[in-house]
């Protein structure tokens, strides 16, 4: 996975497309916009595609609702239809890794921090110390 960045951003162009092998498949869970969205579009869509497909578990923009459970249908997370490209492309909702297992051990992770709050041992997993 990596940051969006203006240094990462489209860094993964035709040029790099067209390297792969074409049996190969294209994963993308850390942004988006590190993929060029117009070259992975011309790499799936003809017939044959220059490479097997793509995963995509972020997007190039984010979805807006616009009532609880809808996606406003004038702004999807793609200029292109992903979705119509049949078995060339899995779609998921950046949720790949929620599960309940994951769920549970983020509230423990939680609890536990708290708990060391409260009796003053230096907390676990910090990201960032203000401080510092």
């Amino acid at each position: 996975s990596t940051q969006s960045t203006w240094g990462t951003r489209g860094s993964i162009n035709k040029s790099l497309l067209s390297q792969m092998k074409p049996d190969a498949v294209i994963i993308n869970i850390g942004r988006g916009e590190v993929i060029d969205e117009d070259d992975l579009w011309a790499a799936l869509s003809p017939t044959p595609p220059s490479i097997r497909g793509a995963c995509l578990d972020v997007w190039w923009h984010p979805f807006q609702w616009t009532v609880p459970g809808k996606v406003a249908p004038a702004f999807w997370p793609s200029k292109y239809r992903f979705d119509q490209l049949g078995d060339r492309v899995i779609l998921t909702p950046h949720a790949s890794g929620h599960t309940p297992g994951s769920a549970r051990e983020a509230a423990r992770e939680v609890a536990r921090n708290l708990d060391n709050l409260y009796l003053g041992r230096p907390l676990e997993n910090v990201v960032r110390n203000a401080t510092a």
